[in-house]
């Protein structure tokens, strides 16, 4: 054969191979092109019921019957109550997931959204189909009309030999009492069982127990209830020779630990209404203010807080802070009893405690303006010692935020001292002075310290003032040398200043500042740490300027007592009251005859919260003689603690289908204005304080729902005119810790062909079935192109100017242009 005719002949056999490539990928065959391989995509069910080895052993035989028939590598999407995204990789699917659920409804409709933007072959889904939320067999409806082919691979686990069938607990049970709990075991039975349980308090203590099952699979275990608050419980059935475990069920029940103690009753003052509430039946715990540190961990075992004359320097701010949150957030209530320690005296005046008082401390009267000079110590001692403390860095800070407290009708000056006293800022208003005080004070510690200067030229500022009350605020940490105090004394009495000397540190001479400060004009006060010293500076002036209104007092009643009988027309007068004025969201019952707040209330979040401005002590020595005094006593405390006055709302919590229902029944005397007082607050375990937008659904029958609520312990508290009240509810899903084995449905969806049990020969067949809805395989298209090229090629070039080393060159470099 000629040359010409080889030419001819290798020309049309590549055009015929050309013909035979495009006429494949038209026929649907794949070759390169991922995208015409057939998809599939793999539901794993990755809920509490499934076993996991199972499942993914399941997933990776798929796998292989999809590489072994020639499709493409499954895409998978994990599901449990929430189907995760399709490009989430396996194995790190989020807590989003809801493994407490099974909702096979979302997951199919998941995998139609995939298969409307890239057609899939077969859907194969592994789950032992136990759902709990949704309507799978309408998803699977779906899943046929979209012509989608679905083939199941059933899982499921085992049931156990023998199961944990029912745990009895307590409601509710009072601190220092046994906890009983009885546990009912099934399935086999003949051999030796035990049951361990666990008590789990909030605060994080543990108690483990455990008990042997008698022969019918009864076993009673008991705790001690040693805190108050909430206690949950795990227990799980073991082989009690073996010790392996059969069945567990984690908050298995909550347990509500009630105080023994109703009232926590901080004494700052003897007063009368701890004896009265005793005598009423009321359980105390009475402890010293200086105490209540100690009490900060335990206010949720109390249903009130009563502090009588109780200043803030007497706790901590952790207790502070612990108190308001558990007055708003948990609705223990609180009763404030006035005195010489307390409101301005006590350092309430923008305090954490008065964030929640019905009545706001006003240390100045407005008719007496002050003129206050500052005297501080900035001798070298006053420096940054050994431990890292600028002592001098904290009294600027005292006298600045102490300053922020004074009205714009005070006056402000401020003297600086060592051996000499310098009067940096001129006794002048005090706004002024305030913003002085932000600048560089151009002084710095040096030197050793006089008093005597310090004085002259403190009481020469103040003596110049035209102002009613005149007040010397000293800070030192040194000895008073060669002081003329006598002198000074009676300069001072002269010229009616009152006097504060704060003593910073161990080596201040504080019985040279006593003898200078008369009782009745002054007081000296020990500053035992550097850092307490501003708000010792701010709390005992506000103390110094706490006006107290003292005399025979006329008492009147301005509305009526949230409490039985309400009102009473013969009020004893008092002898002394911290004036106050009333917060604007509280009201005020009794009130002086000057109209100054005596008896205020106050709904603070949950809580309930009374102030007393007179106390319960030597400023009313008549209230404890009055007929009226226990009706008045056992009020206040039955109002503030919430106890519920014919019943309070009764609330019942249920677990529904996404969420839990939480209903609340008035009793039947409740009138219109209870319903529209009642407040439901919750504690879910991942917010705090979320109030509940409560609609009335019948009369007297109030009900919310609280949407997506995951797994926990759930704290109510309902808040009413009635009474506070604490109701626990811990939600637990059993649907899917509690069952076993393969869903029946599954036959009947099997049966009806909206599933096909799982065979990996399908794989084959629905690529066959599936050629003319994938897409046209690029790689044959382009093979078929080229091999048409070079069949023109070889067909136009003559012998003598192409080689075969030109044609494989010319096929290498059309390749590489045209890759796919």
């Amino acid at each position: 054969m000629s040359k010409a005719g080889l030419r001819i002949g290798a020309a049309l056999a590549l055009q015929l191979a050309a013909l035979t490539a495009i006429a494949l990928s038209l026929l649907g065959f794949s070759w390169l092109d991922a995208r015409s391989k057939p998809g599939v995509l793999v539901l794993v069910d990755r809920s509490e019921s499934m076993p996991r080895a199972e499942a993914n052993e399941a997933a990776a035989e798929v796998a292989r019957a999809a590489d072994a028939a020639g499709a493409a590598e499954p895409r998978r999407i994990e599901f449990a109550g929430r189907p995760a995204s399709p490009d989430m990789p396996p194995g790190s699917s989020p807590a989003q997931l809801e493994p407490w659920a099974t909702n096979i409804e979302a997951a199919l409709q998941a995998a139609l959204e995939v298969h409307a933007q890239s057609p899939i072959a077969s859907l194969v889904v592994v789950s032992d189909g136990l759902e709990n939320r949704g309507d799978g067999a309408q998803a699977l409806h779906s899943a046929r009309e979209a012509g989608v082919a679905l083939s199941w691979i059933a899982a499921g686990r085992p049931p156990p030999p023998t199961r944990i069938a029912e745990v009895l607990a307590p409601q509710r049970t009072l601190n220092g009492q046994r906890i009983r709990i009885t546990v009912q075991l099934a399935g086999e039975l003949g051999r030796p069982l035990r049951v361990k349980a666990s008590a789990r308090s909030v605060g994080g203590a543990i108690q483990s127990t455990s008990g042997a099952a008698d022969n019918t699979g009864r076993a009673t275990i008991e705790f001690d209830a040693e805190r108050t608050g909430a206690v949950l419980v795990d227990v799980a059935a073991e082989d009690a020779a073996s010790g392996r475990t059969f069945d567990a069920w984690p908050d298995a029940a909550v347990i509500d630990v009630m105080p023994r103690k109703a009232i926590l009753y901080a004494q700052g003052s003897p007063g009368l209404l701890a004896r009265s509430l005793q005598r009423g039946g009321w359980a105390l715990n009475v402890v010293p203010s200086t105490q209540l540190d100690a009490q900060a961990d335990a206010l949720d075992g109390y249903r009130a807080v009563v502090l009588d004359d109780v200043a803030i320097a007497d706790a901590s701010p952790r207790f502070w802070n612990a108190l308001v949150s558990a007055v708003k957030d948990r609705g223990v209530g609180l009763v404030v009893l006035g005195g010489e320690r307390s409101f301005s005296r006590g350092g309430y005046r923008q305090s954490t405690l008065e964030s929640v008082l019905p009545v706001i401390s006003e240390p100045p009267a407005l008719d007496q303006p002050a003129a206050i000079v500052f005297a501080v110590d900035k001798s070298g001692s006053m420096g940054q010692g050994s431990g890292g403390v600028d002592r001098f860095q904290l009294a600027q800070r005292a006298v600045l935020e102490s300053a922020r407290g004074l009205s714009d009708r005070d006056a402000l000056g401020l003297v600086v001292f060592d051996v000499a006293a310098r009067v940096l800022i001129p006794l002048g208003p005090a706004v002024a002075g305030a913003s002085a005080l932000e600048r560089d004070w151009l002084a710095s510690p040096n030197g050793g310290t006089k008093l005597a200067p310090a004085l002259d030229a403190a009481i020469g500022e103040l003596e110049r003032s035209g102002s009613v009350r005149r007040l010397l605020v000293l800070v030192t940490d040194g000895f008073v040398d060669q002081t003329p105090l006598d002198g000074l004394r009676v300069r001072l009495d002269r010229a009616r200043i009152e006097t504060i000397a704060l003593t910073v540190g161990p080596d201040s001479d504080v019985d040279a500042l006593q003898r200078l400060v008369s009782a009745d004009a002054g007081v000296v006060l020990r500053v035992g740490q550097a850092a307490d010293l501003p708000l010792a500076m701010r709390t005992g002036l506000e103390r110094r300027r706490g006006r107290v209104e003292r005399g025979a007092i006329g008492v009147e009643q301005r509305q009526p007592l949230p409490f039985s009988p309400g009102e009473w027309r013969d009020w004893p007068d008092i002898a002394a009251y911290a004036v106050t004025r009333t917060n604007p969201d509280a009201w005020t019952a009794v009130q002086s005859h000057r109209g100054d707040p005596l008896i205020a209330f106050r709904r603070a979040g949950s809580g309930r919260v009374v102030a007393v401005t007179s106390g319960f002590g030597h400023w009313t020595p008549l209230w404890w003689r009055w007929r009226e005094w226990p009706r008045l006593a056992g009020g206040l405390a039955d109002w503030s603690a919430g106890a519920a006055e014919g019943g309070g709302a009764a609330l019942t919590v249920s677990d529904v289908p996404g969420g839990l229902q939480i209903d609340a029944e008035l009793p039947p005397a409740a009138s219109h204005p209870d319903v529209q007082q009642l407040s439901v607050v919750v504690d879910t375990p991942t917010t705090q304080g979320q109030l509940l937008a409560m609609e009335q659904v019948a009369h007297g029958r109030l009900r919310a729902m609280l949407r997506d609520a995951r797994p926990g312990l759930y704290t109510f508290v309902t808040t009413g005119s009635r009474g506070t009240q604490r109701h626990l509810h811990l939600r637990r899903h059993r649907g899917e810790t509690e069952v076993w084995g393969i869903n029946p449905a599954l036959a009947t969806w099997t049966a009806s062909g909206l599933v096909s049990p799982w065979d990996p020969a399908l794989l084959a067949q629905h690529r066959v079935d599936a050629r003319g809805s994938q897409p046209i395989d690029r790689s044959l298209v382009g093979l078929g192109t080229m091999l048409f090229l070079l069949g023109i090629l070889v067909d136009r070039s003559r012998p003598s100017k192409i080689g075969i080393l030109d044609v494989l060159r010319r096929w290498r470099e059309w390749v590489a242009a045209h890759r796919v």
